[in-house]
C-alpha cells in the first residue's frame, strides 16, 4: 500500500494562500485601473470645459468649478500612487505565496513518482516471486 503525502495538508493550505494573494492582486489591480479611469474622464472633462463667461458671477463658478475639478485630480493622483504600492505588495505577496506552493507541489510530484516506482517494483518482485515458484514446482 502506497503511504500518502505527509505533508498534503500543508500543500492545500498554501495553495489556498497562492489563490487568496491572487485575488489580492487581481483587487487591487482592478481599483488601480478604476481610479486611473475616473483620472482619465476628470482630464477630458477638464479639457473639454468651454464654457465661455458671460459675466463675473459665471466666471467665478467656472473658475470655482476648474479649482474643485484639479482639487479632485490631486487627490486622484494621490490616491493612484497609494494603489500602485498596494499592487506591488500584492504582487509581491503573490509572488511569494506561489513560490512556496512550488517547492511544495515539486515535492508532492516527487512523491508520488517515488510511491509509484515502489508499487511497480512490488508488483515485479510479485511476478518474479510466482514465475520462481512455478520453476520449482515443476516436475522433472
Amino acid at each position: 500500500m502506497s503511504r500518502g503525502f505527509s505533508l498534503a495538508g500543508l500543500l492545500r493550505v498554501k495553495s489556498l494562500q497562492e489563490r487568496a494573494a491572487a485575488e489580492h492582486l487581481s483587487r487591487a489591480n482592478i481599483a488601480r485601473q478604476q481610479t486611473e479611469a475616473r483620472e482619465h474622464r476628470l482630464r477630458r472633462s477638464l479639457a473639454a470645459n468651454d464654457d465661455v463667461a458671460t459675466d463675473t458671477r459665471t466666471l467665478a463658478a467656472v473658475a470655482a468649478t476648474r479649482v474643485a475639478t484639479r482639487s479632485q485630480l490631486s487627490d486622484l493622483r494621490v490616491l493612484a500612487k497609494v494603489q500602485d504600492a498596494q499592487v506591488e505588495q500584492a504582487r509581491a505577496a503573490h509572488q511569494s505565496a506561489r513560490i512556496e506552493e512550488h517547492g511544495l507541489t515539486k515535492l508532492a510530484d516527487a512523491h508520488a513518482q517515488r510511491e509509484f516506482a515502489r508499487a511497480l517494483q512490488k508488483e515485479q518482485n510479485e511476478l518474479d516471486e510466482i514465475a520462481v515458484r512455478r520453476r520449482t514446482e515443476e516436475p522433472k
